[in-house]
């Protein structure tokens, strides 16, 4: 999406300086009344002038173009890698998901194209039912604070893995506690 939107900026603008060179060559100019203390470049200046500020525009656009780009990537990173914790056969925000939350549901705000799986993760403990059952709460939790804050529903899909796709193994609490999340993934159309 967003390089759809870059290669756009550069046709429109490359057909605005096309469109601007071509009036500037087919129109006819009378020569301006000079004053005594005016004088007046030659036209060739002139236009030489206005190409090298067209250039300068374009690669200024250019240059904005590609910093909004690497912008998108690094927020679309933080958005798909920074995954949302819960305590153990909890399912509720705490106060540090609901902050990661917010930034999450603006962004998507951002970009109402984008739509996105809430995977729903548990640890290895449990019965495998309960784990995709207490995966599918996250993820329910999760999508229900999207809903609140003005995500559509239609860009919204909730999954639960439960304990099948841990992002950790070994043993320990640290190992446990990585694995009870959710993750929030853009889904490309």
């Amino acid at each position: 999406m967003r390089r759809t939107l870059l290669a756009w900026r550069i046709v429109v603008v490359a057909g605005l300086m096309l469109f601007a060179l071509s009036a500037c060559a087919s129109r006819q100019t009378t020569a301006p009344t000079m004053t005594d203390n005016q004088t007046t470049a030659p036209s060739s200046e002139i236009s030489n002038e206005e190409a090298l500020a067209r250039q300068q525009a374009l690669e200024e656009q250019q240059r904005q173009d590609e910093a909004d780009r690497r912008q998108f990537e690094s927020e679309r990173n933080r958005f798909v890698y920074e995954d949302i914790f819960f305590a153990r056969n909890q399912y509720r925000l705490d106060e540090n998901a609901r902050r990661e939350m917010e930034w999450k549901a603006a962004w998507l705000l951002t970009y109402p194209d984008i739509k996105v799986l809430i995977e729903g993760h548990c640890d290895e403990g449990g019965r495998p039912e309960d784990n995709l059952a207490l995966g599918m709460r996250r993820a329910g939790e999760v999508q229900s604070f999207f809903l609140r804050h003005g995500i559509a529903r239609e860009r919204l899909t909730a999954i639960s893995y439960g304990k099948e796709r841990p992002v950790a193994t070994g043993e320990g609490e640290e190992v446990r506690a990585k694995n009870r999340r959710v993750r929030t993934i853009i889904v490309d159309e």
